[in-house]
């Protein structure tokens, strides 16, 4: 029993270490991968979002990638649930703090791009509620990918 512990312990190690989400910020201009950790991993930005200037990338880039790691994060602690057992996965919850779909979800949008800056053949998405509950991250459109 105890060497399938070890196993299963070994396993989660390396599927932490592979886990990376790709996230589109709610306005579309700007695409990120990235690992838990913050690394980003791959980057896309929409032409349009380059004549917003120099702040207006920088923020959205900021936005995106924030918006990415905490949903690879959320996934580790979901690895780390599927592998170790609701129990110790509150309790190193209660030692690193909140996943980051637990808190109130809320990303900062910059606003929407103007129509003839908008990228081509992408649909507008519905605003998230503001009422979100804890569990809101099952209703996440950005983990339907």
């Amino acid at each position: 029993m105890n060497e399938d512990r070890l196993r299963a312990t070994e396993q989660l190690r390396r599927e932490l270490k592979t886990i990376a989400e790709t996230v589109e910020h709610p306005n579309g201009l700007c695409t990120v991968t990235a690992s838990p950790r913050g690394e980003i991993r791959a980057l896309h930005l929409h032409p349009a979002l380059l004549t917003q200037g120099a702040q207006a990338v920088g923020q959205v880039v900021t936005e995106t990638v924030r918006l990415a790691t905490d949903a690879a994060v959320q996934r580790s602690f979901n690895r780390m649930a599927l592998a170790l057992g609701d129990g110790l996965a509150i309790d190193v919850e209660s030692i690193a703090g909140d996943s980051p779909f637990r808190a109130t979800w809320n990303p900062v949008v910059t606003g929407e791009p103007p129509a003839e800056q908008a990228p081509p053949g992408r649909e507008r998405r519905a605003p998230l509620p503001d009422d979100l509950d804890e569990d809101a991250f099952f209703e996440n459109r950005l983990w339907l990918r």
